[in-house]
This record gives structure tokens, C-alpha cells and sequence, in this order.
């Protein structure tokens, strides 16, 4: 009877070993289906910085990336305020606090609602199949013109014991950029600095902003000129000239020549033996 009951555990202990190894090896599926679609919408964006040309017929494109944020969640409920809070968190960190005193923050807080309206509409749908926003934004901010892409991705199965006894998989990228100002147009510049410091102050901020452009500037072209090697001295520039006009030595081999040659040249020629005449 003892036998029987200890090979009855073993076996459920066996197929509890089963499950268990099933379910991680459904979860990690999950975890590679989002990564998966993580790499598709980074190479997306990608695409945009190596041909930005292409872009810019369609929309500001960014320079590259001075900032990425990814992640991902298996078996999320809807409405989670959990997850909605640590999203929120990714947001604000992407988008930067509230700027004061200007009519940029009102404007950032704009985008911030639009992109939190987003993320709530995707966490409470509970259809089955797949649901994604993408959503770009560009504007100033720490006298720049920034660009940011926003790429959030969802599934949700019919039912929960399909894959790991979860629901859904759901992943979010964004990505900061720097927009070079020098390929917009007047009327797109003209537009972002109104929306960033209002009707009635744009002329100033304009002003401010020219001269910080024309600071930073400056500097760039310092660095440029320190990192470039300099003139040698008069000495060492006049050494290495007369060491590039001299005519390189001759090899060893080059050596043993003329020496052969020098000594075929030193030895004396045969004097010709006159006939010898016979007298009878």
C-alpha cells in the first residue's frame, strides 16, 4: 500500500514537473513574440534615421536616438493600475517635467494626455486579437527641437488556457531624437516656436534662442579645430622634410652588388700574349 501511494506521488509530482516546464516554456514564447515585435518597431525607426530623406516627404524625421524606452508584460488585467501607473512613470521620464512660464508646457501636457489616453485605451480592451497605436510628436524643448516616437502593441487571446494560462502580451517602445533644424522649413520652424513660447513672445524667444545656436556653435567648431592635429615646429618640420628628399638606403642585398661589382672592376685585364716566332 505504501509502495502504491509513493509511486501515485511521484507521478503527480512528475506531471506537476511537466506543467511547470510547460508553462516557462510558454511564457518565454511570449516573452520572444513581444521582443520580436520590439525589434520590428526599432528598426522601424531605425530605417528613418539611416534615410532621412525618404522621410522628410512624409514627416520631420529625427537624426538618431539619444534616448530609448522598451518593455513588456504578460498577463496584464484591464485597467491595471499598476501597470498604468509604471507606464505613466515611462511617459513623464520620456517627455521631460513641465516646463513654467511658458506655453511649451501646456503643450507638452498635451502630448503627455495624448499618448496616457493611448496607453488606458489599449490596457482596457479586452477583445481578442491584436490592438497597437503608433504616434509621433515634435517640439522644443531645452532650445532643440525634439522628436519623439511612440509604439505600443497588444494581444489578447480568445481564452486564458490557450498559451501559459494568461490573457494577453503587451509591449511599448518610445524613442527620443533630435531633429535637425537646418532642413525645416521656415513655416514649420516658425510653427514649432509659436507653439513652444505663444503669439505674443515668439519674437523674443526667436531672438534667445539665435543666440544660443550661435554659442553652441562656436564651441562645436572649437572642438573640431582642438581634436585636428596641429602644425609641427619649425626644427622638427625642416628634420622630417630633409629626411623625405633623401634618397632611401640601399638594401643589404643592394649592398652585396655594387660590392661584387666593385671588385670585378678592380682587377687588372690579361695583357695579350704576343705570337712567339720561330727562326729557322
Amino acid at each position: 500500500m505504501g509502495q502504491a501511494v509513493a509511486a501515485a506521488r511521484k507521478e503527480a509530482a512528475k506531471a506537476d514537473e511537466e506543467s511547470k516546464q510547460k508553462t516557462l516554456e510558454q511564457l518565454a514564447f511570449l516573452v520572444k513574440a513581444a521582443n520580436s515585435k520590439l525589434d520590428h518597431y526599432q528598426a522601424e525607426i531605425e530605417d528613418m534615421f539611416q534615410d532621412p530623406d525618404s522621410m522628410s516627404k512624409k514627416a520631420i524625421p529625427g537624426m538618431r536616438a539619444v534616448r530609448w524606452e522598451r518593455g513588456y508584460r504578460v498577463g496584464i488585467k484591464n485597467n491595471d493600475e499598476d501597470t498604468a501607473s509604471g507606464l505613466n512613470d515611462v511617459v513623464d521620464g520620456t517627455f521631460g517635467a513641465i516646463e513654467s512660464g511658458v506655453n511649451g508646457g501646456s503643450v507638452l501636457s498635451g502630448f503627455k494626455k495624448i499618448v496616457g489616453g493611448a496607453l488606458k485605451a489599449i490596457l482596457g480592451c479586452d477583445e481578442a486579437g491584436e490592438s497597437e497605436e503608433q504616434k509621433f510628436f515634435v517640439f522644443v524643448k531645452h532650445n532643440a527641437i525634439i522628436r519623439i516616437d511612440v509604439k505600443i502593441w497588444r494581444y489578447n487571446f480568445s481564452n486564458k488556457g490557450i498559451i501559459a494560462g494568461t490573457e494577453n502580451v503587451f509591449c511599448y517602445t518610445f524613442c527620443t531624437s533630435v531633429v535637425n533644424s537646418a532642413c525645416l522649413e521656415y513655416d514649420e520652424i516658425t510653427y514649432l516656436l509659436t507653439e513652444y513660447a505663444g503669439d505674443d513672445n515668439v519674437e523674443a524667444y526667436a531672438e534667445k534662442l539665435l543666440q544660443v545656436w550661435k554659442t553652441i556653435s562656436d564651441m562645436h567648431s572649437f572642438l573640431q579645430r582642438r581634436d585636428q592635429p596641429g602644425p609641427l615646429p619649425k626644427g622638427r618640420a625642416q628634420a622630417r622634410a630633409r629626411a623625405l628628399e633623401a634618397p632611401p638606403p640601399p638594401s643589404p642585398r643592394r649592398k652585396q652588388i655594387q660590392a661584387t661589382e666593385e671588385v670585378v672592376e678592380d682587377e687588372p685585364e690579361e695583357k695579350a700574349q704576343s705570337p712567339v716566332r720561330i727562326e729557322a
